[in-house]
């Protein structure tokens, strides 16, 4: 079972990195390149460890979580993600709500604040919906949410706000009927608008949603 789980985590290291949003036009706007490697890198271990867990429960045998989705069942996802800018660390706190068995519909918002040599506040509030393509233990999904955020750079004066369209696919691994971990890898396209000098750019790129957990109730 171990080599088993080796060879998989390597598999799926291929294929979980972070590419960096790709500007179709050009922005008077800056991000450290440092940090969100950094950042980077630790969102891509977590998401291994993610998977990596996910697959021994999956060798491991049933968790007994039927009965979790249904019609009607409510659930809040607390979890780490990116930011339409880029920005790596991103809490989001998400309510599920599933109106059938199989989908749910979701609304939430996120925030982030560092500090130091990087000042920045970044605020998110999305909705979206979500379908599931099995509705046993290990349920994968597939989705699209639609994000409106902002980013407040105080170090550089950056003032910027962004509309972001965003697919996803994953999987989410019930341990009961009440608690549950998700991982998924999304691709996203949106605007952002520099408000200091009304200057704006498109972009479009893959990134790593994050790894997450579920409270249903």
């Amino acid at each position: 079972m171990y080599e088993s789980v080796k060879r998989g985590i390597g598999e799926w290291e291929k294929y979980i990195t972070v590419s960096p949003i790709l500007p179709i036009s050009d922005s008077s706007c800056s991000i450290s390149t440092e940090i969100i490697k950094r950042g980077e890198q630790k969102m891509k271990k977590l998401v291994i460890v993610a998977v990596t867990l996910v697959m021994v429960m999956g060798l491991a045998g049933s968790a007994s979580a039927a009965g979790a989705m249904n019609a009607g069942a409510k659930g809040i996802n607390v979890g780490m993600g990116n930011s339409a800018f880029g920005d790596t660390g991103l809490v989001r706190i998400t309510g599920k709500y599933f109106f059938d068995r199989d989908m749910a519909f979701l609304a939430g918002f996120g925030f982030q604040t560092t500090s130091g040599d990087y000042d920045v506040n970044v605020f998110s509030f999305q909705v979206g919906l979500r379908k599931y393509l099995g509705t046993g233990d290990f349920a994968p999904f597939v989705g699209g949410r639609i994000s409106y955020e902002t980013r407040e750079d105080t170090t550089s004066g950056t003032d910027e706000d962004a509309i972001d369209l965003m697919g996803e696919f994953g999987g989410e691994y019930f341990f009961s009927k009440q608690f549950s971990m998700e991982g998924s890898i999304g691709i996203g396209f949106g605007t952002v608008e520099n408000n200091n000098t009304n200057a704006d750019y498109t972009y479009f790129g893959t990134r790593t949603v994050g790894v997450s957990a579920n409270f249903y109730f």
